[in-house]
């Protein structure tokens, strides 16, 4: 059982809590904007090694992961493996961001 001095200290702590919620919201929104700025430089900078590779063999990234994943490319498989991943990895960044896009908008409403 509680004492009521336990509960005269929750009615005393309400409004400390509700002013920390406040001030939690701010951290998480600054947190938030920090890890939307390391997935919009992560794509940046994958987006850059695409281009590099797009030039060395003259195919969009995206002729690249079709005739990859249908079989038609077999020589440079290691350097083709690590472009197909690439490409996979890029996806999962840009999936992470949308996530984090939704959740800032949510935290704005």
């Amino acid at each position: 059982m509680f004492s009521p001095c336990f509960f005269d200290r929750i009615v005393l702590l309400l409004p400390h809590c509700q002013k920390e919620a406040a001030v939690h919201t701010d951290e998480y929104e600054i947190s938030l904007s920090r890890e939307l700025a390391v997935c919009k430089s992560t794509i940046k900078k994958i987006k850059e090694s695409f281009v590099l590779l797009e030039r060395k063999h003259g195919k969009t990234t995206e002729q690249f992961v079709r005739e990859f994943d249908s079989g038609k490319l077999m020589d440079n498989l290691d350097e083709y493996r690590v472009w197909r991943d690439t490409y996979a990895s890029l996806e999962s960044w840009e999936k992470l961001e949308r996530q984090y896009q939704e959740i800032f908008v949510k935290m704005k409403i």
